[in-house]
């Protein structure tokens, strides 16, 4: 196996320094540090470090941003010329840049700024981005407040008729003046009518104070990059490369992320990815929220364990960035901040999926359930149950269960005089399935429906489409190993690691993808696209993304064998 990428986190993890999956090319590098002098105020610094990758003959996915911060810098300086033509150019060499309402606001502010007044709403004015209504407005209102002529105002305003807030801060400005005359307040009344402006309007406009003659900053949003943390436990004080470790997951699951990252960049979409080995230990948690590094995070992935999600938790509340967990099926880590989200359905969501299914396919309201020694299996085995009888059904055991064939021969009923009308089994060990399928069937219930999770059967081991036409799956974790897209994921996967894909590298890449893209779209209006519509099986390598009604992935494919392998049912 390749292990640059976990070289590169162990010279990392013992600093609690975050370790990037690739190093930077120089030009990026220097990009991040001229936006970390911006931040800080360092102006000039800025300055200097973003313009040589303002030069026509470098061309990166940074150069408008470095147009762009280039500008910022010069306008915090007061070099309103040099910022304007650092903007020109930026509009020349890059027409089609998705920021574009972002430089016609700083062109607006310089405009204002320096005095002229109509070049400034004229930039204002070709804003149709409606997130930057209130920006605009209080640029304006923080300007023409100042002007404090009212022959200038109406002078303007004649100019631009259809400018909403030019007319607004007329009528505040006639009302609110002690010389304004009847010819005046007449002129303020048909502006009234004009633009029907509501008292509630009015009152929020008079109320707020002007802004600060500073120019649009969303500084988490317009870097040119997202910042992705990794929680991962990596154990790098135990990693050898000579053994498959415990933990494994975690690296197949990073190796995901870096996939994903490529994949990303094709799409315009600039990920950098920073891993931090974190086990249960909160204090080393604790220094990591601090780091001003981890800080400027977009997506926190991970941590899996409660007392460093704890911690983590506690910043993501307050912070704009968003906080995934990659494996948990908890629903109860919701309850921490909206800004947290599961990769996976909750055990709750997946038993309500599957009795609900069971309800409509079975005919019969009696189940027994069985369940094996993890809390997980006993967790699924008592949401099962209750929404088993919150559906009417009724429940004739819930049994807790070895699972060697002996054990299962000695313990389960013969059902003589009560026959349940299916079997439930919530099992960690893939053994159990089969075992209890046979002792099932010298009972004599050979026909009898069993719904189970997946976990419960060790596929490959015990052919279990000999169960087909009875069994139904709980599988959240299902591949479909047929689709083309996880043949060629699989190829570029084996191409860049020489190891397999597991499921895990299935799970990074997709949740990487899906959020970086969410999050380069919609922004600090995540949820908005989240619930917006559900995210299929063809646009992504698993069974897609479902949050239209909760922090919770809610899709959970319900399998049943079609004769030649195990599909969802809801296909």
């Amino acid at each position: 196996m390749r292990v640059f990428i976990l070289v590169i986190l162990a010279v990392f993890a013992f600093s609690q320094r975050p370790a990037s999956a690739q190093a930077p090319a120089p030009s990026e590098t220097r990009y991040r540090a001229a936006v970390n002098d911006y931040k800080q105020g360092k102006y000039a610094a800025a300055i200097e470090k973003l313009a040589p990758l303002t030069n026509a003959s470098v061309k990166t996915s940074y150069s408008p941003y470095a147009h762009y911060y280039y500008a910022l810098s010069a306008y915090q300086l007061k070099r309103y010329r040099e910022s304007r033509q650092m903007l020109v150019q930026l509009q020349s060499r890059y027409p089609g840049w998705n920021r574009i309402n972002d430089v016609y606001y700083l062109l607006g502010a310089i405009g204002l700024e320096s005095g002229q007044i109509n070049e400034g709403l004229e930039q204002l004015l070709k804003i149709k981005d409606t997130s930057m209504a209130k920006d605009v407005q209080g640029l304006k209102q923080h300007y023409l407040a100042t002007v404090g002529d009212l022959p200038t105002l109406v002078s303007l305003q004649k100019q631009y008729p259809t400018d909403r807030d030019l007319a607004l801060i007329l009528i505040q400005f006639i009302e609110k003046s002690p010389k304004s005359t009847s010819v005046d307040q007449q002129y303020a009344a048909q502006l009234q009518k004009q633009f029907k402006f509501s008292n509630k309007e009015k009152v929020a406009a008079a109320e707020e104070a002007p802004r600060r003659s500073i120019p649009k900053q969303e500084g988490q949003w317009t870097k040119g990059y997202l910042d992705v943390a990794v929680l991962l436990p990596f154990r790098l004080d135990e990693f050898t490369t000579s053994k498959r470790r415990s933990n494994q997951f975690a690296y197949d699951y990073y190796l995901g992320l870096v996939m994903a990252k490529d994949q990303l960049a094709t799409e315009g979409i600039q990920v950098n990815l920073w891993a931090y080995d974190v086990s249960n230990d909160a204090k080393p948690m604790e220094n990591i929220v601090s780091n001003k590094n981890f800080q400027q995070s977009d997506i926190v992935i991970g941590p899996l364990y409660a007392n460093t999600f704890d911690v983590t938790a506690e910043f993501i509340a307050a912070s704009n960035a968003i906080m995934v967990n990659p494996l948990s099926t908890d629903a109860n880590l919701l309850k921490s901040s909206p800004n947290i989200y599961l990769g996976h359905p909750s055990i709750a969501y997946q038993t309500q999926r599957a009795a609900q299914y069971m309800k409509s396919a079975v005919p019969g309201l009696s189940a027994a359930i069985y369940y094996g020694n993890t809390s997980k299996d006993s967790a699924m085995a008592a949401s099962y149950a209750a929404e088993w009888k919150a559906k009417g059904g009724r429940v004739l055991a819930t049994t807790k269960i070895q699972s060697d064939r002996e054990w299962l021969e000695n313990n389960i009923p013969s059902f003589e005089t009560s026959k349940p009308s299916h079997v439930a089994l919530f099992s960690s060990d893939g053994t159990s399935g089969p075992n209890l399928i046979e002792v099932l069937n010298s009972r004599k219930l050979l026909a009898t429906p069993v719904i189970a999770t997946a976990t419960s059967f060790n596929q490959q081991q015990s052919r279990i489409s000999r169960f087909g036409s009875r069994l139904t799956l709980i599988e959240p974790d299902y591949v479909d190993r047929e689709k083309e897209s996880i043949r060629q994921f699989q190829k570029s996967y084996w191409n860049k690691t020489n190891t397999f894909a597991s499921v895990y590298s299935y799970q990074g890449f997709d949740q990487l993808t899906f959020f970086a893209r969410m999050v380069h779209k919609y922004k600090d209006k995540i949820s908005n696209g989240l619930q917006a519509r559900k995210y299929g099986d063809t646009e992504y390598l698993l069974t897609g993304f479902d949050y239209t009604k909760s922090n919770e992935n809610q899709i959970t494919p319900i399998l049943k064998f079609n004769g030649s392998k195990w599909v969802p049912v809801d296909r």
